[in-house]
């Protein structure tokens, strides 16, 4: 997946507008919130995951929060992602949905579950001209898969091979006593 990128997520081409209404809500909004929230706070509360969920994507789940209402014209991943680093450490941010449709949604996964109760907090805040949707994940992020020692090497051989060849395709076409690759 091309537009996935780690620590950062998806970062679509449009311009962003500006964000208004969201620095002052959000230090208000967390404000309210001690940095250490007691883990049995109903804050904390996880809903149960329906269908069958591979085990070892729980953990992702429950970092990760379902962010709604963006504008799709000027929403990037990035905003997000710099948005949401107010709460906790973010791992992935991820756009989904049309983008010729006037709102999308994201998920944005979080290094730690802590990070989700605070995140939950800004439902409702405005982020640019829309009051954000933010609720539990019953995803996990879709991240491309890692490459194998193997298969990284493999890569990386090609593409040194390929700057080798435009090494050698530069010099040639520089070479002294030749104007643009032609005899003077």
């Amino acid at each position: 997946v091309p537009s996935l990128i780690p620590g950062g997520g998806l970062l679509p081409i449009p311009t962003p507008a500006p964000l208004q209404n969201v620095s002052l809500a959000t230090v208000i909004i967390l404000n309210r919130l001690p940095a250490n929230l007691d883990p049995s706070s109903s804050v904390l509360a996880q809903p149960p995951l329906m269908g069958n969920v591979d085990p070892s994507k729980i953990d992702e789940i429950r970092r990760t929060v379902y962010v709604g209402n963006l504008n799709s014209q000027t929403t990037t991943a990035e905003q997000l992602l710099e948005f949401f680093k107010q709460v906790g450490d973010v791992k992935f941010v991820r756009m989904a949905g049309d983008e010729t449709q006037p709102t999308r949604f994201a998920f944005v996964e979080f290094v730690e579950q802590e990070s989700v109760a605070r995140a939950l907090t800004l439902n409702g805040v405005m982020f640019g001209d829309r009051p954000l949707k933010v609720n539990h994940s019953n995803n996990a992020i879709v991240k491309p898969p890692e490459l194998t020692p193997q298969a990284a090497a493999k890569e990386l051989e090609n593409v040194m091979k390929r700057v080798r060849e435009a090494q050698s395709t530069i010099a040639a076409a520089i070479e002294p006593g030749t104007i643009f690759g032609l005899p003077a």
